[in-house]
């Protein structure tokens, strides 16, 4: 059976945010019909999206799913009021499949993992709940979820967020709490979009790849930055010379400046030479620019760019979404001819903004046909072909050979019956 990663869930979630605000570097989520507030830092929606996304990504199909313990605080004051200010992630080794069921040694790291976040009056931060990625048909508890959170997290302000990934649009979250003393086993009504974008939280910083954000020590190495240089005092004003040295200094000089330059009219034609220089550089300098952007724009304005590569047992296949023809596209086609079985796929604007696709091919012989509508009526398509040297296997060294060789077929914008 064919199946198109990043394209077969394309349902809407059952509800939007109904009730929310956003407190500086925090995100509120007050669901409606609930006695409960519950704040995120947009730092853990940063790094907690990563990881659920890297978890989505391991496994073909349905994704594996992560999770682990959230840090931060709760209490009860006439509502129920938690803050998620970090978490701490625990492996699972997915004895029983994709999902986030803990075996045996699971278990024992997780309660280990929470006996170092127990709360105690020296912790601003402590253990509030836990979490997982939710890659199951439905967003709700199963009764593993219920039975770890009795036996682990037995106060009433117990947390547990589940977070939906998609591949084509942005993951979907809630969050579970005991109501009349216990954990609810109904689907979630109210979810919230799980990115700091959605939330109001602008765009992330830009961090150094492979840096991790929860470490102060690591993120000062690499940003330059840290604490004591922030806190060394400026130099005292006794170390800055007296102005009247200053002018004293400047008048003791002045005679010998005066009679160094006192033939200074042979800088005149040395400052002529220079300017002569300096114009015939501009002049290069311009042409090679010129040509720079006679070169960017010869591209055929129609082609779309179409490649396809081994990415794990998948094919990723690509598109450049800053190509002319993309520029008006508000929807598209893609047809899949894998050996004998062909699928079809409509794509949205989303779909193609996002440049590529994740394909779980049957075959080692599969054909790709992209078609966008920069028109309603007008279309442009483009073909790529690719013959694997194994089922499911394409050697690192032998893909950009098949890319290179693979044959493209891009149609130029024309009009249809």
């Amino acid at each position: 059976m064919l199946e198109l990663s990043g394209t077969m869930d394309l349902q809407e979630p059952a509800s939007q945010p109904t009730s929310e605000s956003v407190v500086g570097s925090t995100y509120l989520w007050e669901p409606p019909g609930r006695a409960l507030a519950v704040y995120i830092d947009f730092d853990v929606v940063d790094r907690l999206g990563f990881e659920i996304m890297r978890g989505f990504g391991q496994v073909p199909r349905r994704g594996a799913e992560v999770g682990g313990i959230l840090l931060g605080s709760a209490e009860l004051a006439g509502r129920t009021v938690i803050r998620i200010e970090d978490f701490v992630p625990v492996p699972c080794e997915h004895a029983r499949g994709p999902s986030y069921i803990l075996s045996a040694s699971d278990r024992k790291a997780f309660e280990e993992a929470l006996e170092r976040w127990a709360p105690a009056p020296d912790k601003r931060i402590y253990a509030i709940g836990y979490y997982r990625s939710n890659t199951r048909d439905s967003i709700q508890l199963d009764q593993e979820d219920i039975d770890l959170i009795d036996a682990l997290f037995p106060a009433m302000t117990a947390a547990c967020l589940l977070v939906k990934p998609f591949a084509t649009r942005v993951s979907m979250a809630t969050c579970f709490t005991r109501v009349n003393g216990r954990m609810p086993t109904e689907p979630a009504e109210e979810l919230f979009p799980f990115r700091r974008k959605e939330l109001g939280g602008g765009q992330p910083a830009r961090r150094p790849r492979g840096l991790d954000q929860a470490d102060p020590e690591l993120e000062a190495a690499a940003t330059g930055y840290s604490i004591a240089e922030d806190q060394l005092a400026a130099p005292p004003e006794a170390a800055a010379p007296p102005e009247p040295a200053i002018a004293a200094a400047a008048d003791s000089t002045a005679p010998a400046s005066r009679s160094r330059f006192r033939g200074g009219w042979i800088w005149i034609p040395l400052s002529f030479v220079f300017l002569l220089l300096g114009v015939v550089l501009g002049f290069q300098i311009a042409l090679s620019y010129r040509s720079q952007q006679a070169h960017a724009a010869s591209p055929e304005p129609y082609a779309l760019e179409l490649s396809a590569v081994q990415f794990g047992d998948n094919l990723h296949l690509k598109w450049n979404t800053e190509a002319a023809a993309f520029r008006n596209a508000r929807r598209g086609i893609l047809h899949i001819q894998d050996g004998d079985n062909s699928k079809v796929v409509e794509l949205r604007q989303e779909d193609l903004s996002r440049g590529g696709v994740l394909y779980r091919n049957a075959t080692s012989n599969v054909t790709f046909r992209l078609e966008i509508f920069p028109r309603e009526r007008v279309s442009v398509s483009e073909s790529v072909e690719l013959r694997l040297l194994q089922d499911h296997a394409i050697s690192p060294a032998a893909a950009p050979e098949t890319r290179k060789n693979a044959p493209r077929n891009a149609e130029k914008a024309a009009p249809k019956p």
